[in-house]
């Protein structure tokens, strides 16, 4: 990445936007490029601004954090996105992750590591904060058992093959927007926040040949 990794904020409140704007803009590898005070003033900044790198809060009025996350995503998936919130509950960990943060930290972070972490998703890694991530486990391993019907099992099947969804559309005889929606409801269904994970749950549980 050349010159200075450009950063956007957004949370509705003004103090914290504030606080990472001074913190940010002092260090040498970044400028602050924008400020928004929620996620749909976010997304239209992204689209002005086309920042490197956007931290958001998860809970904001008029659009989530979440909500932002997937719209930045559809329009640039150049531009990095990372969560930080007060919030380490599996909720909130599991709704970041869907909508493709490449990075969850947690709002008392130290200085120097949010420096490093920033740096290190700038540059392409994923960076998820430890305890929200065992937080994230410990739910899904209290989940009950889930049944699923025939056509579920089917999907799931060719999920674990590695198709695509227009693959698996034209096998199972339905349209890609519904095997994305299927898969959606899957993944919310076993709390599973990527398809690699999926294929992994069905494997644990034998549910598919």
């Amino acid at each position: 990445m050349n010159g200075k990794i450009r950063v956007l904020l957004a949370d509705d409140h003004p103090l914290m936007n504030e606080g990472l704007k001074l913190t940010i803009g002092a260090w040498e590898e970044f400028t602050v490029a924008g400020v928004a005070a929620n996620g749909l003033e976010a997304v239209e900044m992204c689209r002005k601004l086309a920042p490197d790198l956007v931290i958001l809060d998860m809970q904001m009025p008029v659009l989530s954090g979440p909500d932002a996350i997937r719209r930045i995503r559809a329009e640039n998936p150049e531009i990095r996105t990372v969560a930080l919130t007060t919030f380490d509950d599996a909720e909130t960990v599991a709704a970041a992750m869907e909508a493709g943060c490449n990075g969850f930290l947690l709002k008392v972070i130290e200085p120097d590591k949010l420096k490093a972490s920033l740096l290190s998703i700038a540059g392409g890694l994923n960076v998820y904060d430890e305890d929200a991530m065992s937080q994230l486990k410990m739910s899904m391993s209290r989940k009950p058992e889930i049944e699923f019907n025939a056509r579920e099992l089917e999907v799931l099947g060719y999920v674990c093959q590695g198709m695509t969804n227009a693959e698996i559309a034209d096998r199972v005889n339905l349209r890609p927007g519904t095997v994305k929606n299927m898969i959606s409801l899957l993944l919310s269904k076993t709390g599973c926040i990527s398809r690699a994970q999926l294929a992994g749950y069905a494997a644990d549980r034998h549910l598919t040949g």
